[in-house]
């Protein structure tokens, strides 16, 4: 497919206004059922020769999907990539995407990452995050924590820049180690099946947070020391009853959203979501500094598949982005890239953490009519 799919080619005021009120905003049916058809073809012949062995299967999620240009012509192929630009401004056009399959499932007794049995985990098992955190082995007793804050135990190897995650994210993203949290501009979503229902294997997210996100980085910032897990009022451990599971939430941001929250037997707090309730072809831009999460296929009876993108606005003397990365600043394999003589990544990657409007160059009259975060 050489020829551009016809749509709109910038947001109107209010989707706008929209975005910036509560970091993400859902378009309807931007995607041509052609272009949903044969990414939601390839998505499902790959997961096949995965579960029947005929394809050895990915070393991590998020490479379920790489290069093929049936996914990432679902930007630069699609009145997407124009609304991006519209509203974001220069960026790099997708080589890579990722789309997972999330099969049916019934909840189960599993523990997971966070320390809780998946069942147990309200809103479908929504667990609320930030996008560019370390993920690995970690302690799984209270007694085998030595700093919650600072963990120093041998599950963190050296705790240098050079130990990367299981999820292929950097413990650290510079070599200083005063930057613990990978960024990007946006997270861009296509829904390639249905996903109508909360329960369907949903794209959650905690809407208007990203205020308080980029409120708590700057307050981080005037504190002075790391920025992201291990700084200022985020402690890279948090106890869940007898378990301990890594802090993918500092409390500055979840506990504006408290109200509708539910608790788990341990004590824990879960917070309400909101989920996107979308159909194939339907896409979604959301901030950075949006929590947000996968939820559990566990009411609907067919696969959910949707294809992803972080991407970012250009950035002088940056390097390109593939797309699925949530360390852009590092290698896929957290590599160290070369930069130009005095350009420091790291101070603008949390400069623009502080300020994430400064990305958006057709959300300017919005920002300054709403108020900056």
């Amino acid at each position: 497919m050489n020829d551009i799919a016809e749509g709109p080619e910038e947001l109107t005021d209010a989707q706008k206004r929209t975005l910036y009120r509560d970091g993400f905003v859902v378009l309807k049916g931007v995607v041509p059922k052609e272009m949903t058809h044969r990414a939601r073809r390839l998505a499902n012949i790959t997961a096949g020769k995965i579960l029947n062995g005929t394809m050895e299967a990915p070393e991590r999620r998020n490479r379920f999907m790489g290069a093929e240009t049936e996914i990432t012509d679902l930007i630069n192929k699609t009145a997407m990539s124009k609304i991006l630009q519209s509203t974001m401004g220069p960026f790099d056009p997708p080589t890579h995407g990722f789309s997972p399959v999330l099969y049916p499932v019934e909840s189960s007794d599993d523990i997971g990452i966070h320390g809780v049995a998946d069942r147990d985990v309200p809103w479908h098992g929504c667990y609320l995050h930030l996008d560019g955190q370390w993920t690995g082995p970690i302690p799984q007793r209270p007694d085998e924590v030595d700093d919650w804050h600072v963990p120093g135990t041998p599950h963190f190897g050296d705790r240098s820049a050079k130990v990367i995650g299981t999820n292929g994210t950097p413990f650290f993203q510079d070599p200083a180690c005063t930057l613990s949290l990978g960024s990007f501009t946006t997270f861009v979503g296509v829904a390639l099946s249905d996903q109508s229902v909360f329960g369907y294997g949903n794209f959650a997210v905690l809407k208007g947070a990203h205020h308080h996100t980029a409120a708590f980085i700057r307050q981080q910032r005037e504190k002075g020391g790391v920025i992201g897990p291990e700084g200022y009022g985020w402690p890279r451990l948090r106890q869940v009853g007898d378990r301990v599971g890594l802090n993918y939430l500092p409390a500055a941001i979840a506990e504006p959203f408290k109200a509708n929250a539910r608790y788990t037997p341990d004590g824990a707090m879960w917070l309400e979501p909101t989920p996107l309730l979308v159909e194939e072809g339907d896409t979604w831009i959301a901030l950075h500094g949006v929590p947000h999460s996968a939820t559990r296929n566990d009411a609907g009876a067919d696969p959910r598949i949707s294809a992803y993108f972080r991407l970012r606005r250009h950035r002088p003397d940056g390097v390109p982005v593939r797309g699925d990365s949530d360390h852009p600043d590092r290698g896929w394999e957290g590599e160290f890239l070369a930069y130009p003589e005095g350009y420091d990544p790291w101070k603008v990657a949390i400069e623009r953490l502080c300020d994430p409007w400064s990305e958006w160059d057709g959300m300017k009259e919005v920002v300054a009519a709403e108020g900056k975060a």
